[in-house]
């Protein structure tokens, strides 16, 4: 649940605000001003990580531009050091975004550039003529994430609700796949390369032990150059970098999901601690 409430106010108020968006109103997440700066974001993201902020970088009222198109002097527009400030925010606790309306595809490519590793809170999409397939194609990510489309009336006053949603769906995925196959075109041959998640299982794997080279005769008799035992993955430290790195392989993959099946019993707590990686790293589940 994203509360729109745009607060923004000195960090005792706005613990205070924070209490009230999280413990009393349940919302897991809240809008917030930047304008006085990290002392009024930091009481929403720090004390508890599970829970999250979009920023106000570029909205889409009309008067948006009284503001937040200023130039400074380091020659970018003041939405453009919103996002930067946010994308270095972000680096602590990995649970703030942004808000930059779809009606300004411009300015979604400049705050996507800026901030490239945010999720963008994107609204403006229908009655307030925002076009889903380009803004999509300049808010997401290069792996197809990263974009919040909130689509109210455009689904709630149409003819076919369920109809309009649907339609909605698959012009966002048709993006997505689209932003995929860019980046697989412009990785080339690099595309077999190993990847920093992919290097970072394996550093683990072999630092916790699970993973050992040598000369093993398995249960079926068959003789392994290797051996891998999941279980030696058994601290706190371990089990959370290691459903960092699956989560980081789920997302990567494009493929869509409603649920994670860990078959018994490794697989029970595996699921489990990946569902939460999934959650505080990319929003999802």
């Amino acid at each position: 649940v994203v509360l729109d409430a745009k607060r923004g106010d000195i960090s005792s108020t706005a613990a205070a605000y924070a209490t009230a968006a999280f413990e009393c109103a349940k919302a897991d997440c809240i809008t917030l001003h930047p304008y006085m700066g990290y002392d009024s974001i930091e009481p929403f993201v720090v004390p508890d990580v599970s829970k999250g902020c979009f920023v106000l970088c570029k909205t889409s009222n009309p008067s948006s531009n009284d503001f937040e198109t200023l130039s400074l002097q380091s020659g970018e527009l003041l939405y453009e050091n919103v996002a930067r400030k946010c994308e270095e925010w972000n680096k602590a606790t990995n649970n703030i975004g942004l808000v930059v309306g779809a009606t300004d595809v411009e300015a979604l490519s400049r705050s996507r550039k800026a901030a490239p590793n945010l999720w963008i809170l994107a609204p403006g999409v229908g009655f307030q003529g925002g076009n889903l397939e380009a803004a999509a194609d300049a808010g997401l990510m290069s792996n197809g994430l990263g974009l919040l489309v909130p689509v109210s009336r455009g689904i709630s006053r149409a003819k076919d609700p369920k109809s309009a949603a649907e339609e909605l769906r698959a012009v966002l995925n048709s993006v997505r796949v689209k932003k995929q196959q860019k980046e697989k075109e412009k990785k080339g041959d690099s595309q077999v390369a190993i990847e920093d998640h992919q290097i970072e299982f394996f550093r683990l794997a072999l630092q916790c032990g699970v993973l050992k080279f040598g000369s093993f005769t398995l249960k079926s008799g068959r003789v392994s150059p290797y051996f891998f035992n999941a279980g030696l993955f058994s601290s706190g430290s371990a089990l959370t970098s290691l459903a960092k790195c699956y989560a980081e392989t789920i997302v990567r993959s494009g493929i869509e999901f409603q649920v994670l099946f860990g078959p018994a019993y490794k697989g029970i707590p595996l699921a489990s601690i990946i569902s939460v990686a999934l959650k505080i790293n990319h929003m999802l589940m």
